[in-house]
């Protein structure tokens, strides 16, 4: 099973799944992805082993952690790779890593793109940058900043290279 840190949802007390089953790598595993959902946030984790948080508590005993613990900053999610990178969710609005759409910000078509579904409407973006150009435009917190990340030029001239 993949795994994207010891961090993540999948290894978290305040994930359903971790609570109820085996940890960190359970069986059946459909089961696992079936019932994580974030009991803190109160949200389906639907790619725990590649979801975080700053709330994360290591372990499979619901009774070490505070329930009226505080929530702190976004659910993050593995952005496009270009080394491991992380992307904060839109609310409770998961970002869809990996597929192909068309760029809110650009126009360029990408088999590999991110899509957030936005107040009912599908935002299509070509790389992390760009959705956390966006993601900034309607959030306004510079705990991301959108330079940290690949430019357009420079993810699709590094995929051209080599040969993706």
């Amino acid at each position: 099973m993949p795994n994207g840190g010891p961090d993540c949802c999948g290894n978290c007390s305040h994930n359903k799944a971790v609570q109820e089953m085996a940890h960190p790598q359970p069986e059946p595993r459909e089961r696992f992805w079936q019932i994580s959902h974030c009991t803190l946030r109160n949200v389906k984790v639907s790619n725990p082993f590649w979801t975080y948080c700053k709330n994360f508590n290591y372990g499979k005993h619901p009774e070490s952690r505070t329930q009226d613990e505080q929530l702190n900053g976004w659910i993050t999610a593995s952005g496009l790779y270009e080394g491991y990178v992380r992307i904060p969710w839109d609310h409770n609005n998961e970002p869809h890593v990996s597929i192909p759409t068309t760029c809110s910000i650009c126009g360029r078509k990408t088999d590999e793109g991110i899509e957030i579904n936005h107040n009912d409407a599908i935002l299509g973006f070509c790389t992390n940058r760009h959705y956390i150009e966006w993601w900034l435009s309607v959030h306004h917190d510079d705990s991301f900043q959108a330079d940290h990340f690949e430019s357009p030029e420079e993810r699709f001239k590094r995929k051209k290279l080599s040969g993706i």
